[in-house]
Protein backbone atom coordinates (compact mmCIF):
# COMPACT_ATOMS: atom_id res chain seq x y z
CA UNK A 1 0.00 0.00 0.00
CA UNK A 2 1.75 3.42 -1.31
CA UNK A 3 0.94 6.29 0.95
CA UNK A 4 0.61 9.93 -1.07
CA UNK A 5 3.39 12.55 0.67
CA UNK A 6 0.51 14.49 1.94
CA UNK A 7 -0.42 11.35 3.87
CA UNK A 8 2.71 10.49 4.86
CA UNK A 9 2.74 14.67 6.45
CA UNK A 10 0.07 13.75 8.54
CA UNK A 11 1.33 10.66 9.91
CA UNK A 12 4.17 12.51 11.16
CA UNK A 13 2.27 15.62 12.46
CA UNK A 14 -0.24 13.26 14.55
CA UNK A 15 2.20 10.24 15.09
CA UNK A 16 1.97 11.09 19.44
CA UNK A 17 -1.55 11.05 18.71
CA UNK A 18 -1.92 7.62 17.15
CA UNK A 19 0.60 5.83 19.25
CA UNK A 20 -1.38 7.50 22.56
CA UNK A 21 -4.66 6.01 21.46
CA UNK A 22 -2.98 2.53 20.52
CA UNK A 23 -2.15 2.28 24.22
CA UNK A 24 -5.54 2.99 25.92
CA UNK A 25 -6.82 0.42 23.68
CA UNK A 26 -4.46 -2.14 24.77
CA UNK A 27 -4.53 -0.75 28.42
CA UNK A 28 -8.48 -0.83 28.26
CA UNK A 29 -8.86 -4.60 26.72
CA UNK A 30 -6.35 -5.89 29.54
CA UNK A 31 -8.66 -4.00 32.22
CA UNK A 32 -11.22 -5.41 30.76
CA UNK A 33 -10.14 -8.92 30.40
CA UNK A 34 -8.81 -8.89 34.18
CA UNK A 35 -11.98 -7.63 35.32
CA UNK A 36 -14.79 -9.32 33.38
CA UNK A 37 -13.13 -13.10 32.86
CA UNK A 38 -11.58 -12.87 36.08
CA UNK A 39 -14.60 -12.23 38.33
CA UNK A 40 -16.42 -14.47 36.51
CA UNK A 41 -14.58 -17.17 37.05
CA UNK A 42 -15.20 -19.48 39.67
CA UNK A 43 -12.14 -19.98 41.94
CA UNK A 44 -11.47 -22.20 44.69
CA UNK A 45 -10.54 -19.06 47.52
CA UNK A 46 -11.14 -19.29 51.09
CA UNK A 47 -13.48 -16.47 52.49
CA UNK A 48 -12.12 -14.93 55.28
CA UNK A 49 -14.00 -15.29 58.40
CA UNK A 50 -13.76 -11.67 59.55
CA UNK A 51 -15.70 -10.54 56.35
CA UNK A 52 -18.56 -12.19 57.19
CA UNK A 53 -21.88 -11.42 58.49
CA UNK A 54 -24.62 -13.26 60.14
CA UNK A 55 -28.01 -11.90 59.27
CA UNK A 56 -29.99 -10.99 62.90
CA UNK A 57 -33.27 -9.35 64.22
CA UNK A 58 -33.48 -6.21 65.95
CA UNK A 59 -33.78 -2.31 66.09
CA UNK A 60 -33.43 0.20 62.94
CA UNK A 61 -33.36 3.84 64.46
CA UNK A 62 -33.29 6.98 62.04
CA UNK A 63 -32.40 10.11 63.59
CA UNK A 64 -31.55 14.04 62.51
CA UNK A 65 -29.23 15.60 64.66
CA UNK A 66 -28.61 18.88 65.39
CA UNK A 67 -26.93 21.05 68.44
CA UNK A 68 -29.04 23.71 70.14
CA UNK A 69 -29.17 25.45 73.85
CA UNK A 70 -31.44 24.87 76.69
CA UNK A 71 -33.93 28.07 76.48
CA UNK A 72 -36.96 28.43 78.79
CA UNK A 73 -40.40 27.45 76.95
CA UNK A 74 -41.44 31.16 77.72
CA UNK A 75 -39.71 34.29 78.75
CA UNK A 76 -40.81 38.04 79.31
CA UNK A 77 -39.35 41.41 80.15
CA UNK A 78 -41.63 42.36 82.20
CA UNK A 79 -42.79 46.43 82.89
CA UNK A 80 -44.87 49.35 83.97
CA UNK A 81 -47.27 51.81 81.67
CA UNK A 82 -44.97 54.83 81.25
CA UNK A 83 -45.87 57.44 84.01
CA UNK A 84 -45.10 61.08 83.55
CA UNK A 85 -42.29 62.09 85.92
CA UNK A 86 -42.02 59.23 87.25
CA UNK A 87 -44.09 57.14 89.96
CA UNK A 88 -41.60 56.24 93.27
CA UNK A 89 -40.94 52.22 93.57
CA UNK A 90 -42.52 51.26 97.16
CA UNK A 91 -42.23 47.71 97.03
CA UNK A 92 -40.04 44.77 95.52
CA UNK A 93 -41.34 41.42 96.97
CA UNK A 94 -39.26 39.24 94.35
CA UNK A 95 -35.12 38.88 94.37
CA UNK A 96 -33.18 37.13 91.52
CA UNK A 97 -33.39 33.38 92.07
CA UNK A 98 -36.66 33.76 93.45
CA UNK A 99 -39.20 30.97 91.74
CA UNK A 100 -42.77 32.30 91.40
CA UNK A 101 -46.54 31.11 90.85
CA UNK A 102 -48.51 33.06 88.05
CA UNK A 103 -50.07 35.98 89.72
CA UNK A 104 -48.27 36.22 92.64
CA UNK A 105 -46.98 40.35 93.17
CA UNK A 106 -43.57 41.20 91.89
CA UNK A 107 -43.52 44.90 92.30
CA UNK A 108 -45.90 47.66 93.86
CA UNK A 109 -45.55 51.30 92.95
CA UNK A 110 -46.95 54.30 94.95
CA UNK A 111 -50.71 54.33 94.69
CA UNK A 112 -51.38 57.33 96.57
CA UNK A 113 -52.06 59.70 94.34
CA UNK A 114 -53.74 57.34 91.89
CA UNK A 115 -56.24 56.74 94.97
CA UNK A 116 -56.77 59.87 95.06
CA UNK A 117 -57.98 60.31 91.71
CA UNK A 118 -60.07 57.02 91.76
CA UNK A 119 -61.94 58.91 94.52
CA UNK A 120 -62.35 61.98 92.73
CA UNK A 121 -63.62 60.17 90.63
CA UNK A 122 -65.70 58.05 92.13
CA UNK A 123 -67.37 61.54 94.03
CA UNK A 124 -68.23 62.70 90.91
CA UNK A 125 -70.21 59.63 89.39
CA UNK A 126 -72.61 59.66 92.45
CA UNK A 127 -73.25 63.61 91.88
CA UNK A 128 -74.01 62.82 88.07
CA UNK A 129 -76.51 59.80 89.20
CA UNK A 130 -77.84 62.66 91.62
CA UNK A 131 -78.42 65.98 88.99
CA UNK A 132 -76.32 65.05 85.81
CA UNK A 133 -77.94 64.27 82.32
CA UNK A 134 -77.34 60.70 80.73
CA UNK A 135 -74.23 61.41 78.98
CA UNK A 136 -72.62 63.14 82.07
CA UNK A 137 -73.29 59.93 83.94
CA UNK A 138 -71.82 57.99 81.06
CA UNK A 139 -68.61 60.05 81.27
CA UNK A 140 -68.39 59.66 85.20
CA UNK A 141 -68.59 55.97 84.59
CA UNK A 142 -65.58 55.68 82.07
CA UNK A 143 -63.42 58.41 84.12
CA UNK A 144 -63.94 56.04 86.75
CA UNK A 145 -63.27 52.98 84.77
CA UNK A 146 -59.98 54.54 83.75
CA UNK A 147 -58.70 55.57 87.12
CA UNK A 148 -59.17 52.09 89.11
CA UNK A 149 -57.29 50.46 85.58
CA UNK A 150 -54.39 52.69 86.67
CA UNK A 151 -54.51 51.87 90.53
CA UNK A 152 -54.05 48.38 89.19
CA UNK A 153 -51.26 49.09 86.59
CA UNK A 154 -48.82 50.35 89.67
CA UNK A 155 -49.00 46.64 90.67
CA UNK A 156 -46.44 43.95 88.65
CA UNK A 157 -48.01 40.68 88.67
CA UNK A 158 -46.11 37.43 87.34
CA UNK A 159 -48.42 36.80 84.18
CA UNK A 160 -46.63 33.12 84.44
CA UNK A 161 -44.79 30.95 87.07
CA UNK A 162 -40.94 30.27 86.62
CA UNK A 163 -38.06 31.92 87.66
CA UNK A 164 -37.05 35.38 88.63
CA UNK A 165 -33.83 35.90 86.02
CA UNK A 166 -33.23 39.94 86.30
CA UNK A 167 -34.55 42.89 88.58
CA UNK A 168 -33.48 46.00 86.98
CA UNK A 169 -34.90 48.28 89.35
CA UNK A 170 -34.63 48.95 92.92
CA UNK A 171 -37.00 50.18 95.99
CA UNK A 172 -37.13 54.24 96.89
CA UNK A 173 -36.69 54.87 92.87
CA UNK A 174 -38.86 56.69 90.86
CA UNK A 175 -39.88 53.99 87.70
CA UNK A 176 -40.25 56.40 84.40
CA UNK A 177 -39.95 53.55 82.12
CA UNK A 178 -38.35 50.40 80.62
CA UNK A 179 -37.91 46.62 82.04
CA UNK A 180 -38.81 46.26 85.62
CA UNK A 181 -38.14 42.43 86.06
CA UNK A 182 -37.72 39.51 83.59
CA UNK A 183 -39.54 36.35 84.33
CA UNK A 184 -38.85 32.47 82.63
CA UNK A 185 -41.23 29.50 82.60
CA UNK A 186 -37.83 26.87 83.39
CA UNK A 187 -40.66 24.43 84.46
CA UNK A 188 -41.05 23.26 81.30
CA UNK A 189 -37.61 23.72 78.95
CA UNK A 190 -36.80 23.62 74.94
CA UNK A 191 -34.14 23.76 72.31
CA UNK A 192 -34.02 24.79 69.13
CA UNK A 193 -31.96 23.15 66.49
CA UNK A 194 -31.36 23.57 62.87
CA UNK A 195 -32.26 20.95 60.66
CA UNK A 196 -30.42 20.67 57.19
CA UNK A 197 -32.44 21.64 54.02
CA UNK A 198 -32.41 17.63 52.60
CA UNK A 199 -34.47 16.53 55.43
CA UNK A 200 -37.04 19.41 55.64
CA UNK A 201 -39.48 16.43 54.40
CA UNK A 202 -38.42 14.07 57.03
CA UNK A 203 -39.59 16.45 59.93
CA UNK A 204 -42.90 16.69 61.56
CA UNK A 205 -44.80 17.48 64.92
CA UNK A 206 -45.00 15.17 67.97
CA UNK A 207 -41.53 13.36 66.74
CA UNK A 208 -39.79 11.78 69.63
CA UNK A 209 -36.34 13.28 70.12
CA UNK A 210 -33.89 12.37 72.99
CA UNK A 211 -31.53 15.46 74.15
CA UNK A 212 -27.99 14.79 76.41
CA UNK A 213 -25.97 17.53 77.66
CA UNK A 214 -22.64 18.35 77.97
CA UNK A 215 -23.08 19.61 81.73
CA UNK A 216 -25.01 16.60 82.66
CA UNK A 217 -22.98 13.66 80.57
CA UNK A 218 -24.13 11.00 82.61
CA UNK A 219 -28.02 12.18 82.00
CA UNK A 220 -30.04 11.78 79.37
CA UNK A 221 -33.57 13.41 78.91
CA UNK A 222 -36.42 12.78 76.25
CA UNK A 223 -39.09 15.57 74.14
CA UNK A 224 -40.72 15.90 71.43
CA UNK A 225 -41.12 18.54 68.32
CA UNK A 226 -43.65 21.02 69.12
CA UNK A 227 -42.36 23.77 66.81
CA UNK A 228 -41.63 23.73 63.30
CA UNK A 229 -40.71 27.30 61.45
CA UNK A 230 -43.10 28.31 58.62
CA UNK A 231 -39.33 30.01 56.74
CA UNK A 232 -36.53 28.44 56.42
CA UNK A 233 -33.07 30.41 57.21
CA UNK A 234 -30.59 31.32 54.63
CA UNK A 235 -28.99 33.89 56.32
CA UNK A 236 -25.11 32.03 56.92
CA UNK A 237 -25.13 31.08 53.28
CA UNK A 238 -26.82 27.69 53.97
CA UNK A 239 -30.67 27.23 53.69
CA UNK A 240 -31.63 25.54 57.31
CA UNK A 241 -35.10 25.12 58.89
CA UNK A 242 -35.46 26.06 63.07
CA UNK A 243 -36.84 23.43 64.73
CA UNK A 244 -38.37 23.69 68.33
CA UNK A 245 -37.41 20.28 70.79
CA UNK A 246 -39.64 20.90 74.22
CA UNK A 247 -38.26 18.23 76.99
CA UNK A 248 -40.06 16.04 78.63
CA UNK A 249 -39.05 16.96 82.05
CA UNK A 250 -37.24 19.56 84.08
CA UNK A 251 -34.18 18.60 86.27
CA UNK A 252 -33.21 21.05 88.71
CA UNK A 253 -29.80 20.36 87.62
CA UNK A 254 -30.71 21.61 83.84
CA UNK A 255 -28.79 25.13 83.53
CA UNK A 256 -30.87 27.37 81.77
CA UNK A 257 -28.46 27.88 78.07
CA UNK A 258 -26.36 25.10 78.13
CA UNK A 259 -25.70 23.56 75.26
CA UNK A 260 -27.44 20.56 74.07
CA UNK A 261 -27.43 17.16 71.51
CA UNK A 262 -30.52 16.55 70.13
CA UNK A 263 -31.18 13.71 68.01
CA UNK A 264 -34.95 13.60 66.70
CA UNK A 265 -36.55 10.27 65.69
CA UNK A 266 -37.93 10.43 61.84
CA UNK A 267 -37.71 6.57 61.86
CA UNK A 268 -37.88 3.29 63.24
CA UNK A 269 -38.49 -0.60 63.06
CA UNK A 270 -38.01 -2.99 65.63
CA UNK A 271 -37.62 -6.69 65.65
CA UNK A 272 -36.60 -6.28 61.98
CA UNK A 273 -33.94 -8.15 60.41
CA UNK A 274 -31.06 -5.85 59.41
CA UNK A 275 -27.38 -6.17 57.79
CA UNK A 276 -24.30 -3.82 57.52
CA UNK A 277 -25.19 -1.10 54.72
CA UNK A 278 -21.81 -1.66 53.25
CA UNK A 279 -23.33 -5.45 52.28
CA UNK A 280 -25.83 -3.68 49.40
CA UNK A 281 -24.48 -2.88 46.15
CA UNK A 282 -26.52 -1.59 43.42
CA UNK A 283 -26.90 -3.37 39.72
CA UNK A 284 -29.12 -2.65 37.44
CA UNK A 285 -31.30 -0.73 39.93
CA UNK A 286 -31.89 -3.80 42.19
CA UNK A 287 -29.82 -4.26 45.72
CA UNK A 288 -27.73 -7.47 45.96
CA UNK A 289 -25.75 -8.89 48.67
CA UNK A 290 -23.32 -11.55 48.26
CA UNK A 291 -24.59 -15.02 50.64
CA UNK A 292 -22.42 -17.32 51.62
CA UNK A 293 -23.03 -20.74 50.34
CA UNK A 294 -19.62 -22.49 51.95
CA UNK A 295 -16.25 -21.29 52.88
CA UNK A 296 -15.35 -21.32 49.19
CA UNK A 297 -17.96 -19.48 47.79
CA UNK A 298 -20.87 -17.21 47.21
CA UNK A 299 -23.58 -16.45 45.45
CA UNK A 300 -25.70 -13.06 44.13
CA UNK A 301 -28.93 -12.27 45.66
CA UNK A 302 -31.38 -9.58 45.24
CA UNK A 303 -32.95 -8.12 48.53
CA UNK A 304 -35.67 -5.33 49.51
CA UNK A 305 -34.35 -3.36 51.73
CA UNK A 306 -36.03 -0.40 54.22
CA UNK A 307 -35.15 2.24 56.96
CA UNK A 308 -31.46 3.09 57.13
CA UNK A 309 -29.39 4.54 59.30
CA UNK A 310 -26.40 5.23 57.52
CA UNK A 311 -24.72 1.79 59.19
CA UNK A 312 -27.28 -0.64 59.33
CA UNK A 313 -30.36 -1.34 57.01
CA UNK A 314 -33.18 -3.20 57.36
CA UNK A 315 -34.04 -5.81 54.98
CA UNK A 316 -37.17 -6.91 53.71
CA UNK A 317 -37.39 -9.70 52.05
CA UNK A 318 -34.14 -12.03 49.97
CA UNK A 319 -32.46 -13.20 53.34
CA UNK A 320 -33.60 -15.19 56.50
CA UNK A 321 -31.96 -14.91 59.73
CA UNK A 322 -29.13 -16.86 60.10
CA UNK A 323 -27.94 -16.43 56.44
CA UNK A 324 -23.96 -15.24 56.49
CA UNK A 325 -23.80 -12.68 53.87
CA UNK A 326 -20.53 -10.64 53.01
CA UNK A 327 -19.84 -7.71 54.66
CA UNK A 328 -17.56 -5.83 52.68
CA UNK A 329 -18.88 -6.16 48.74
CA UNK A 330 -16.66 -2.81 47.88
CA UNK A 331 -13.71 -5.43 48.79
CA UNK A 332 -15.19 -8.54 46.78
CA UNK A 333 -15.87 -5.79 43.53
CA UNK A 334 -12.01 -4.69 44.14
CA UNK A 335 -10.44 -8.29 44.14
CA UNK A 336 -8.80 -8.23 47.12
CA UNK A 337 -7.07 -11.08 48.62
CA UNK A 338 -9.48 -13.88 50.25
CA UNK A 339 -12.32 -12.75 48.74
CA UNK A 340 -14.14 -15.44 46.61
CA UNK A 341 -15.19 -14.70 43.39
CA UNK A 342 -18.50 -15.17 41.60
CA UNK A 343 -19.26 -17.51 38.94
CA UNK A 344 -20.84 -16.77 35.50
CA UNK A 345 -24.14 -17.57 36.26
CA UNK A 346 -24.47 -15.21 39.18
CA UNK A 347 -25.76 -11.97 36.14
CA UNK A 348 -23.37 -9.97 38.60
CA UNK A 349 -20.98 -7.91 36.92
CA UNK A 350 -19.35 -4.31 37.74
CA UNK A 351 -21.02 -0.68 38.68
CA UNK A 352 -21.10 -1.88 42.52
CA UNK A 353 -20.51 0.44 45.17
CA UNK A 354 -22.39 0.83 48.62
CA UNK A 355 -25.58 1.93 49.35
CA UNK A 356 -26.95 4.29 51.28
CA UNK A 357 -30.24 6.58 52.23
Amino acid sequence: MKISLEGFKLLKRYWKIIVAVVLVLIISGGVYYQFYYQTNESKEQKIDPNNIFTVKKGNITKTIDGQGYIKPINEENLSFPSTSGGTKITKIHVNEGDMVKKGDVLVELDKREARLNYLQKKNALEKAKISGSKNEIEEAELNLYIAEDRIENLTLKAPFGGLVSDVYIEEGNYYENGNAITIKNTNTLKSEISIEESNFQEISLGQKANIELDSLPATSFTGEVTEIANEADNSGGTVTLPVTVTLNETDKEIKINSSAQVEIIVGEQKDTLFIPITAVFNKNNKEVVFKVVDENKTEAVEIKTGLSNGLRIAVESGLNEGDKILLNTFAQANGSKNMPTFGPGSGIGGNMGGRSK
